[in-house]
């Protein structure tokens, strides 16, 4: 089932300086939480709370019902933690998987199997006989991961856990994660500062800014609804605007109506705009009157910039380009379903 993971009053300094500071944070057994947020934002340090590497100077930290603060042998047990740099030892492979197993008495034979099966799951069984030192940085990932699952915990904390890998690399080995971690009814707690890291697994996604839970919801909340710009930068929106919100409800640029509405009250507000929500139109079409300024080439699209009275990037098909000319004239109007309005800062 795994285990229920709770902070409470939770204040925690560094250095003088106080670096988080949560009121309430529950994480149910069995649930998969995605931690999102910039550098310095306190996620490894939220990490190594829980993982009671150390204890919170004030409030308190559960793992089923258990505070970390007195850790022991038993809360070890529960809970697995693999942190940014895989930390392997300079032997092979297998023996680093079954160095955990050894710590607790388990039988060189069994030993053997549990780590086999664990690097079987995460596609690495083939490396058993390597030296771990030589092994690419994917491949480390890999076995860390491995020897944190050997252990059969109910609890994994995983501390940005494609650190370093290249984009196709990332996508593999999460993939494969997700399959090492498809029939375990383990609690998992992530750490990234790479939106499609965190929502990709995630049941839920809490974000941290500045050691503060700032939002806290499911990916699709997150996508659809951020609750202000920080969050919309975060998990990715592109063009973050200032606009005005007419008497009726109308969403102004530049005192130009963009065909949003919102029930927000008049006043300013943020437009967040994926790039593939901002669509380009004749420039006798009815839209934000813009000239492109610049057309490049990207996977799957053209990345287009236009100015106005606000400057956007638009993400457009390659077939929708043959008359975009750099110089030249066009309209700008909004996908609501890519787009959120939002208070302004």
């Amino acid at each position: 089932m795994g285990a229920e993971l709770t902070v409470r009053e939770v204040r925690h300094r560094r250095g003088g300086r106080e670096v988080l500071r949560i009121d309430r944070l529950d994480v149910a057994p069995g649930e998969r939480v995605s931690v999102l947020g910039p550098n310095g934002a306190g996620k490894t340090t939220l990490l190594r709370l829980l993982a009671a590497v150390e204890p919170p100077h004030a409030g308190q930290v559960t793992v089923a019902g258990h505070s970390t603060a007195y850790g022991g042998v038993e809360l070890r047990r529960q809970v697995a933690y693999a942190t940014q740099r895989a930390g392997l030892l300079s032997t092979s492979v297998l023996r680093n998987v079954e160095l955990p197993l050894q710590w607790r008495k388990v039988p060189r034979r069994r030993r053997r199997e549990l780590a086999m099966a664990a690097l079987e799951r995460l596609r690495v069984a083939h490396l058993a006989d390597r030296p771990a030192r030589a092994l690419s940085g994917g491949e480390q990932q890999r076995v860390s991961l491995a020897r944190a699952l050997v252990l059969d915990p109910d609890v994994l904390l995983l501390d940005e856990p494609a650190a370093g890998l290249d984009a196709r690399s990332r996508s593999a080995f999460f993939a494969d994660l997700d399959q090492a971690l498809a029939d375990r009814a383990i609690t998992v707690v992530q750490v990234s500062h790479r939106a499609e890291e965190a929502l990709q697994l995630a049941d839920r996604v809490v974000v941290l800014l500045g050691g503060r839970v700032h939002q806290d919801g499911t990916p699709e909340e997150l996508n659809r609804r951020p609750v202000d710009a920080s969050v919309a930068a975060l998990v990715g929106y592109e063009n973050l605007v200032d606009a005005e919100v007419g008497p009726d409800g109308s969403v102004l640029v530049g005192r130009t109506p963009t065909g949003l509405t919102t029930s927000h009250p008049a006043g300013p507000v943020t437009v967040a705009a994926f790039a593939s929500g901002v669509q380009l139109v004749p420039a006798d079409w009815p839209g934000l009157p813009v000239r492109i300024t610049r057309v490049s080439p990207g996977p799957g699209h053209r990345s287009v910039t236009v100015s106005g009275a606000v400057s956007l990037l638009a993400h457009v098909p390659f077939q929708a380009t043959a008359s975009l000319l750099t110089g030249g004239s066009a309209r700008v109007v909004f996908d609501p379903a890519l787009t959120a309005i939002l208070p302004r800062a």
